[in-house]
């Protein structure tokens, strides 16, 4: 048995008897120092070093402001402009919860954050208007999935900081493909609301209330023109960008909309703590495991393996999208990126892609896997919103999975959707 087969039996083997995925990873990577002869405290340095990263910290920032925004009211008004904006049309409170996930992702960074606090909202809202309670909550769930791609996104930094690639420049090609993704999924709630037959909400149109709506929601539609303009024009990195946010979300919740508190603050801190924690649990491991491979030689292995099957760069492409979806089932997002970037990073440069645009798709893939079980994350927010059961909420999103497997491969397809901003300002 080789070193290859070795390494990744035991990585298989841990996860199919349930063991954590930090401690697969963990194993699987000892397994290989043990064959290299490296004496063990390569293990702790390796996680020391992979997590001692300055970037790393705009993660738990980027988390927290999501939950000081959810507690802090900003989530409620958000989603007041996007019902006045599109509310009238037919499914047009559906349509307001892709919009307002859209707002939103812009400031939190994370899909399942994104559903709380829209979902909280808009679910309730969509059940007083006549709508089912499975399409209310896949609806929810789906554009909860944008909050990993519109920038600021915790895989992109992730991503950015295992791939040695430009943060910033990964947050400006999110841009265009998230308004693409929403507009996609927007299309898709107003075809399926037209089907059912659900309507709007019974008002017309009015350019005085959505000026009303704007200037109540003014403070929250600010978020991420301060968050993410500042990162553009470089007037701070993302690191510090991730701290402005969480500032402005205390300054706006406490002082503006009165509806942040100590208690409310302290919460957000501690579900911070835990979700960053597993982060920091899961990169130290998943690191040295990337390191492994890369002694072995294993990433130049898989890419001789597919240029076998063909040489044509978009079949090499999609087949490793179907990959990537089909590991996002399992396996938790960042952990899935953390390992895998090493592995099919080299074989995309060898391919001449542009390591910014696999970082998008390797996002979007992972959208998917937000919705798929038996890990869907979004699913499981919006079980415990609603009450249904994962099967239930399973079959409504099905037609949105269809939707994202559409927009991969049309981001796969045309690039320039993800590169042309990153290339118009030099990244």
């Amino acid at each position: 048995m080789s070193i290859t087969e070795l390494i990744f039996l035991t990585l298989i083997g841990c996860l199919l008897v349930g063991v954590p995925i930090a401690f697969s990873l963990g194993i699987a990577a000892v397994v290989g120092v043990m064959f290299a002869g490296f004496p063990f405290i390569y293990m702790a340095q390796t996680a020391y070093t992979g997590c001692d990263v300055f970037t790393l910290m705009a993660v738990p920032g980027f988390i927290l402001a999501g939950y000081l925004m959810q507690r802090g009211g900003i989530s409620q008004r958000i989603t007041d402009v996007a019902g006045e904006l599109v509310g009238f049309l037919p499914g047009g409170l559906a349509i307001v919860t892709i919009i307002s996930c859209m707002f939103f992702a812009s400031v939190s960074g994370s899909g399942p954050a994104t559903v709380a606090a829209i979902g909280s909202i808009m679910i309730p809202a969509m059940q007083k208007q006549g709508y089912s309670t499975e399409f209310s909550a896949g609806v929810s769930a789906s554009g909860g999935t944008l909050g990993i791609l519109i920038p600021p996104s915790n895989p992109m930094i992730i991503y950015g900081v295992v791939g040695n690639v430009s943060i910033a420049g990964l947050f400006l090609a999110g841009m265009i493909p998230g308004l693409v993704v929403g507009a996609m999924l927007s299309l898709v709630t107003f075809l399926l609301s037209r089907h059912y037959g659900f309507r709007g909400e019974e008002k017309v149109f009015s350019i005085e209330r959505l000026f009303h709506a704007i200037k109540r929601g003014f403070w929250a539609l600010l978020s991420p023109v301060i968050v993410l303009g500042g990162i553009y024009t470089g007037a701070f990195t993302p690191v510090e960008a991730s701290i402005v946010a969480v500032m402005y979300a205390i300054f706006v919740g406490v002082l503006i909309y009165r509806s942040l508190n100590i208690n409310a603050i302290y919460a957000s801190l501690v579900e911070t703590s835990m979700l960053s924690g597993t982060v920091l649990i899961i990169m130290g491991p998943a690191l040295a495991f990337g390191r492994i491979l890369t002694m072995y030689r294993i990433p130049q292995q898989i890419a001789e393996t597919f240029s076998t099957i063909s040489t044509n760069w978009f079949v090499v492409f999609m087949m490793i999208n179907l990959f990537l979806i089909l590991v996002g089932t399992f396996m938790e997002t960042l952990a899935a990126i953390v390992l895998l970037t090493p592995i099919f990073l080299p074989v995309i440069k060898e391919l001449g892609i542009d390591p910014i645009h696999f970082g998008i798709l390797i996002v979007v893939t992972s959208e998917i896997g937000f919705l798929t079980p038996p890990l869907g994350v979004n699913l499981f927010v919006a079980c415990g919103l609603t009450g249904l059961s994962l099967e239930i909420i399973s079959r409504a999103i099905v037609p949105f999975i269809l939707t994202l497997f559409i927009c991969v491969v049309i981001l796969t397809l045309i690039p320039q959707i993800s590169t042309f901003l990153p290339a118009l300002v030099g990244f």
